[in-house]
């Protein structure tokens, strides 16, 4: 499956996240700190969450990431902008899995792979997704 940059820009399935760098997320070796990396997954998770899942799931629910897992490519560096591509892999019982991609102009700089756990905001309890909400995510996944 093609992960350029200009491929995933022409996937529907797929939402792109840009985040201006700043001159604080550079660590003292003069590249953006790994650290940030888990702020532009975020930044692309909650963007995705909010133009995507949100909309299709039950009142009165949040999610909670119970793993992160990143892989660095490439080195970025200060100025400039990231672009995160968030896209669903796999939806569970109660989890979404969720793939990014993180570039800095056009260099692949990091993969991610997230799983976040939809819970019920009374009982903070994990909740399965209705099957009207699972067949309309099930519209999104993108899957190597």
């Amino acid at each position: 499956m093609d992960e350029t940059l200009a491929a995933l820009r022409g996937d529907d399935r797929v939402m792109m996240t840009r985040d201006v760098l700043r001159y604080n997320d550079m660590d003292e070796n003069g590249h953006v700190n790994n650290a940030v990396y888990a702020v532009l997954c975020e930044s692309g998770r909650v963007h995705y969450f909010r133009e995507r899942v949100t909309p299709v799931v039950p009142p009165n629910t949040f999610y909670v990431i119970v793993r992160l897992a990143i892989d660095f490519k490439a080195e970025a560096f200060y100025p400039g902008e990231m672009t995160t591509a968030t896209w669903l892999e796999r939806v569970g019982r109660t989890s979404l899995t969720v793939r990014q991609r993180i570039f800095c102009g056009e260099t692949l700089v990091a993969v991610a792979e997230g799983i976040c756990v939809m819970m019920e905001s009374e009982s903070r309890r994990p909740l399965p997704f209705p099957e009207e909400a699972r067949a309309r995510l099930d519209a999104f996944v993108r899957s190597a």
